[in-house]
């Protein structure tokens, strides 16, 4: 019989061991999560097991594995520690910003195209999720939370320097590319660190 944990709780004898691991999610978050939970972890056979991957088998049967574990968490609480973890993140955009301006001073553009396609990434990744947080918290604090100015501000900041850096680089505008990273996303980051983040952290004050 497969064993079932949930929240490291057993759960193997409430379960149908015909079903699908799709229809076990579903199970799983219609009567064992409470308002506002989601999967954070989901472990097959003790190994990590992506649901949202569409090359993981969703429609295998229980029965033809060994364990399933799944691990809730509100995802308020997982808002706060993403938040948590965006200033080390900042930290190592604003260094590998740093070895893209070397690349450049050195002439070394092979290097330069590639560490500049990766920042980019990076940066499309850290305003992702930054609305995710900014819609989970408002979701969980709708009569409290108020997108402020500040962070609205850097928001548009951040996405003009992005809306900028594109035709530089096409225009391999050197001069105009280090400028944009070197003063104006640098100096855009920090302000993330130094206003934005603290800003959004106030409302866990008001969920604990």
């Amino acid at each position: 019989m497969t064993e079932i944990m949930v929240n490291k709780q057993n759960i193997t004898t409430e379960i149908n061991q015909g079903s699908s691991i799709d229809q076990l999610i579903d199970l799983i978050l219609n009567n064992y999560a409470t308002p506002g939970d989601v999967i954070s972890n989901m472990f097959v056979n003790g190994s990590f097991f992506d649901y949202e991957d569409k090359n993981n088998n969703l429609k295998q049967t229980i029965q033809q594995v060994e364990s399933i574990s799944f691990e809730l968490k509100n995802s308020l609480d997982l808002a706060f520690e993403a938040l948590d973890s965006c200033n080390s993140y900042i930290d190592n955009v604003t260094d590998k910003i740093q070895i893209l301006l070397q690349f450049y001073s050195e002439n070394k553009l092979a290097q330069a195209n590639s560490s500049f396609s990766e920042i980019i990434e990076i940066i499309d990744l850290f305003i992702q999720l930054i609305t995710k947080i900014h819609r989970t918290i408002r979701i969980h604090n709708p009569k409290q939370f108020t997108k402020g100015p500040v962070i609205q501000n850097l928001e548009i900041h951040l996405l003009s320097i992005l809306k900028a850096l594109i035709p530089a680089k096409e225009k391999e505008d050197i001069i105009m590319l280090c400028d944009l990273l070197e003063y104006e996303l640098v100096d855009n980051l920090k302000q993330w660190k130094i206003q934005a983040i603290p800003e959004l952290k106030k409302y866990k004050k008001t969920h604990v």
